[in-house]
C-alpha cells in the first residue's frame, strides 16, 4: 500500500521499518506504515498503537471463529472453499487500497477475518468427523502460547529484528516452492520438515511485526495494517503446528 505522507525519521537515524515495508509477508498487508519524527508531540505512542492492535486482533479472531462455525455448519465443499478463499483475497486487496477510509477499513478487516475463518470450516469438519478435535485444541493452545511468548519477547528485548524481515520474506518464497514440491513427492518426513520450517518462518514474523509496532505512528491505519499481518501470521503458524501434530500422530490424512 501507499503512504500519502511517508517519513524517514527514526530515533537513531534511518528507520529500518520504514520505506520498503522490509520483509512484509506476501500474505500480509502491503500498507506503507507511517512513522513520525522522534520527539514529535504525540507522534509515536507504542503502547497506544499496540493497544489498538490487540483490540483489533481480539475482534478479528472473534469474527474468524464465527466464520469457522458458519463454515462448519454449512459443510462447505472443496469448490466452495476456493470461492471463499478467492473472496478473502479480493477483500484483502480492497483493504490495501481503502485502509485510509474510516469505517470502511474496519468493515473490510472484519469481513476478511470472517472469510478466513469460513475457509477453515471444511478443515475443522474433517478433524471433528475423524474424532481428532483434540488435536485442533492442542494446536490452538500451542499457537496461542507461542504467539504470546514471542510477542512479549519482541516487545521487551533490546535485540533488533528489523533485518530479519528480508530473510523471512525469502523464507516464505522457499516455503511455497518446497510446498509445491511436496505435492508431487508424498513423503511424511519431507512434510514434517516443511512444517517445522513453516513454524520457524512465521514465529520470526511474530517477532518482526510486534517489534515494528514500537516505531510506528499511533494511527488506526497503522493498527489495521499490523493487525492484518499478525492475524495472517498467527493463522499460518496454527496451520503448520496442526500439521506437525497430525503427522506425529500418523493422522496426516
Amino acid at each position: 500500500m501507499f503512504n500519502p505522507n511517508p517519513r524517514n525519521n527514526y530515533p537513531y537515524g534511518n528507520n529500518p521499518y520504514n520505506n520498503r515495508n522490509r520483509g512484509d509477508s506476501p500474505f500480509g498487508s502491503r500498507y506503507q506504515y507511517q512513522t513520525l519524527p522522534y520527539g514529535y508531540p504525540g507522534a509515536v505512542s507504542p503502547s497506544g498503537l499496540i493497544g489498538k492492535v490487540m483490540g483489533l486482533l481480539a475482534f478479528s479472531f472473534i469474527f474468524a471463529t464465527l466464520g469457522t462455525l458458519v463454515g462448519f455448519s454449512m459443510g462447505l465443499t472443496y469448490h466452495s472453499y476456493w470461492v471463499v478463499a478467492i473472496a478473502g483475497f479480493v477483500v484483502l486487496i480492497a483493504l490495501n487500497f481503502l485502509i485510509q477510509k474510516p469505517g470502511i477499513n474496519l468493515f473490510l478487516l472484519y469481513l476478511f477475518t470472517f472469510l478466513e475463518g469460513l475457509a477453515l470450516g471444511p478443515l475443522v469438519s474433517i478433524y471433528v468427523s475423524a474424532g481428532l478435535g483434540n488435536i485442533l485444541g492442542q494446536a490452538f493452545v500451542i499457537t496461542a502460547l507461542t504467539s504470546l511468548g514471542l510477542g512479549l519477547y519482541a516487545w521487551t528485548t533490546k535485540r533488533d529484528f528489523s533485518r530479519l524481515g528480508d530473510y523471512l520474506f525469502f523464507g516464505v518464497i522457499l516455503l511455497i516452492v518446497t510446498g509445491l514440491i511436496g505435492i508431487f513427492f508424498h513423503s511424511t518426513l519431507f512434510a514434517l520438515v516443511i512444517s517445522f520450517f513453516g513454524v520457524a518462518i512465521f514465529s520470526g514474523y511474530v517477532l518482526f511485526y510486534v517489534q515494528r509496532a514500537k516505531y510506528m505512528a499511533d494511527t488506526l491505519p497503522n493498527a489495521i495494517g499490523l493487525t492484518v499481518s499478525i492475524f495472517i501470521t498467527v493463522l499460518n503458524l496454527f496451520l503448520y503446528i496442526l500439521q506437525i501434530l497430525s503427522i506425529m500422530r500418523d493422522d496426516r490424512r
